[in-house]
């Protein structure tokens, strides 16, 4: 489904202060494959590249070489019209959920964005729609009524997920998407994003520092170090027993020092 192929980008200074010295490399040669219904967590701590990565393969951000092919479609060789194309095919979820939200706006008019985007629904239908997306992600119709502040932070990235989920997408992009939340709602996120996994059969890319969570939801897993993808597992349970430098740096922040409080994870 989709292809990452020698992708490589550089931030650099601008104007007086644009040198070779002032650039830094963000993404260094970055390759992998993400098949169909399958989660790819990306991991890795900040400053790794993963969100870059991300914006990359959403179509936001060109890189400076290398190929992004999605479903057979080259992303960045026709300009916006080309990515177009497959906007609604490529969804995200992002880590503030009320950034993400015009706060203005009530639930449903977040949620049917899409909708009026890209079909063209009568008033009613829309209104069955959302109502039909709310109660998928485990709200209730009747919270279409209602504006981002009146949720909490775990209820309105449900909202979030709805609006990412409205075209049936074949990928969602989800970058840090329980990173805000306390630990109960992270838990119920990722049950729900397993849930609609396995019910309409999505396809995830997880950018995520915590090691757990991908352990949790992700089927493969490809560990980000300063731009680069330096380890790769198709078991994701086996993180904690990796030697990789980088691996077990992210299990080392985790893991009480101790190595007798460990056994839980290995």
């Amino acid at each position: 489904m989709l292809q990452v192929h020698q992708v490589s980008h550089s931030y650099g200074g601008s104007g007086w202060r644009k040198s070779k010295a002032a650039a830094g490399k963000v993404l260094d040669n970055v390759s992998f494959d993400l098949e169909p219904g399958c989660c790819l967590g990306l991991l890795g701590t900040s400053g790794a590249g993963k969100s870059t990565l991300g914006k990359i393969v959403l179509g936001l951000q060109k890189p400076a070489s290398g190929q992004v092919t999605f479903e057979g479609f080259e992303l960045y060789t026709k300009g916006r019209q080309g990515i177009r194309k497959v906007r609604r095919d490529l969804q995200a979820v992002f880590q503030d959920c009320y950034s993400a939200v015009n706060p203005l706006m009530t639930a449903d008019h977040i949620i049917g964005e899409p909708l009026r985007n890209y079909e063209r629904l009568s008033p009613a239908e829309l209104k069955r729609r959302t109502g039909e997306l709310l109660e998928q992600v485990g709200l209730a119709a009747e919270d279409g009524s209602k504006r981002p502040s009146q949720f909490s932070g775990g209820q309105l990235q449900r909202v979030n997920i709805a609006r990412a989920i409205a075209l049936k997408p074949k990928l969602i992009v989800l970058d840090e998407p329980i990173s805000s939340l306390d630990m109960v709602h992270q838990t119920l996120i990722l049950d729900l994003l397993s849930e609609l996994k396995d019910s309409i059969g999505l396809s995830y890319l997880f950018i995520t520092h915590d090691i757990q969570a991908v352990m949790t939801i992700c089927d493969r897993v490809a560990v980000m170090d300063k731009g680069q993808i330096v380890y790769h597992t198709d078991s994701p349970s086996s993180l904690p027993s990796a030697e990789h430098e980088a691996v077990q740096r992210l299990v080392s922040a985790v893991l009480p020092q101790h190595p007798s409080l460990r056994t839980s994870w290995v």
